[in-house]
């Protein structure tokens, strides 16, 4: 008994499972197939015939900065004057002084002589006149004091607050006599990179008013316009149709609105917000394109 309903779970076991995968296989045959990938959008490359035959960078013989690095902290004080030479002492020059006299000095008279036995006649010494005096040497006049060099100033006192940061940004341009950082000039000429970013700057001011047409191949459509601009971006002019190109007999019907459309989203863009030291550069847009992918 036990071997037969063992056998009966395993034979239900085995009906499921069978009837599982029929119905799986049901369902993969009966599903609808997926519809295809949508096919990717043609990508239009512009081929630019402008080369940089000349140099737009800009010129490096600007006023540069001094070679002084950058400093923090406090204004130093002043250095203090260095002190003026001392003035040279007047010569003195020694009066002459005058020579002692000896006053005369009287002559000594002879004592009488006593009248007594002659005796011998004593000679008398001649009195010794006194020397004259010699007048003292005149002292030796003093050199005048030569004025001594003026020490060098000495150097300011590091300001409060600064690091070596500055001493590892000295090293400038010597020579350089620029008062501010240098900041370059603009370029001399206007290179491609210049008039690919303003068509960029175009290209998103007339993206949110630009609105294509719809219907039967509209998208192959394409509109060039050419418009000229005022220093302060406003029209001057009308904007004109260039010429219009991917008209097909579907979409022929479109291509009068599809040119109105264009020159409506100038005047709704209008004025347009460019820098204003490249208005050489779009003072006349020449040719811009108006397709599907500018909407998108």
């Amino acid at each position: 008994m036990a071997q037969q309903s063992l056998r009966k779970e395993e034979a239900l076991g085995l009906a499921v499972a069978i009837a599982a995968h029929a119905g799986l296989v049901a369902f993969l045959l009966l599903k609808p197939p997926a519809p295809p990938a949508p096919r990717p959008e043609r990508i239009t490359v512009t081929l630019s015939d402008e080369v940089g035959l000349t140099s737009a960078a800009p010129s490096p013989a600007a006023d540069a900065a001094p070679d002084t690095g950058p400093e923090v902290g406090e204004p130093a004080p002043e250095p203090s004057p260095a002190p003026p030479p001392p003035k040279p002492e007047p010569q003195v020059v020694p009066k002459p002084q005058p020579t002692a006299v000896p006053a005369p000095q009287p002559k000594p008279q002879p004592k009488p002589q006593p009248t007594v036995a002659a005796k011998p006649v004593v000679p008398v010494k001649p009195v010794v006149k006194p020397a004259p005096v010699k007048p003292a040497p005149a002292k030796p006049v003093a050199a005048p004091a030569r004025p001594t060099a003026a020490a060098p100033a000495a150097k300011p006192a590091a300001k409060p607050g600064a690091s070596r940061f500055a001493d590892a940004f000295n090293k400038g341009i010597p020579g350089a006599t620029g008062k501010t950082p240098t900041q370059n000039p603009p370029a001399a000429t206007i290179g491609p990179a210049v008039r690919s970013a303003l068509a960029g700057a175009i290209s998103r001011q007339l993206k949110p008013k630009w609105v294509a047409p719809q219907g039967m191949e509209a998208e192959k459509l394409v509109t060039i316009l050419a418009w000229d601009l005022n220093p302060d971006g406003t029209l001057a002019g009308s904007p004109r149709v260039v010429r219009q190109d991917g008209i097909t007999e579907a979409n022929r019907a479109q291509a009068q609105r599809h040119a109105e459309q264009a020159v409506r989203a100038v005047r709704l863009a209008a004025p347009f917000n460019l820098p204003s030291e490249y208005y050489p550069a779009w003072k006349r847009i020449a040719e811009f394109r108006f397709d599907r992918r500018l909407s998108q």
